[in-house]
């Protein structure tokens, strides 16, 4: 009997360790940046935990990853995110003055990119358009307007 409530304890202890392991597992999210249009500058994915500075604000985001540009596809790894809910955003600065850039009506002049691809109107949409689900690790694909 001694040796069962033994056996048990360790059983409990070893499911409670899982359990305390699986919520702190962090995940991988890979981004595809398609239709890069030029060489020169760089790449920025800004990936944000909520509205706060969606998705003009790289300063609020919760992870920033800036690789160089070529033309075409350019791949993206961003490690050890936690599971939960995010939105990307994605520009191509070619002038590196370290923002997208906009004529005098606002529209921007240099590529950017949502998560999910969501339809532009007039402003871009908020984040509830460009947040997606992380769980495990995941690719996403954003195409640069």
């Amino acid at each position: 009997m001694r040796l069962l409530k033994i056996f048990l304890l360790l059983i409990s202890m070893l499911l409670l360790f899982g359990a305390a392991f699986a919520e702190n597992s962090n995940v991988k999210l890979t981004v595809i940046v398609e239709g890069v249009n030029k060489t020169g500058g760089t790449i920025g994915v800004y990936v944000f935990r909520s509205e706060k500075g969606w998705p003009e604000s790289s300063d609020q985001c919760f992870r920033r990853i800036v690789v160089p540009a070529h033309p075409g596809i350019v791949r993206v790894e961003v490690p050890d995110l936690p599971a939960g809910t995010y939105a990307v955003a994605v520009g191509h600065d070619s002038n590196l003055n370290h923002h997208v850039d906009k004529n005098w009506l606002g529209k921007p002049t240099e590529q950017w990119g949502l998560s999910n691809n969501p339809h532009v109107g007039l402003k871009a949409p908020g984040f509830s358009k460009a947040q997606f689900a992380l769980n495990s690790d995941t690719e996403i694909h954003i195409q640069l307007r």
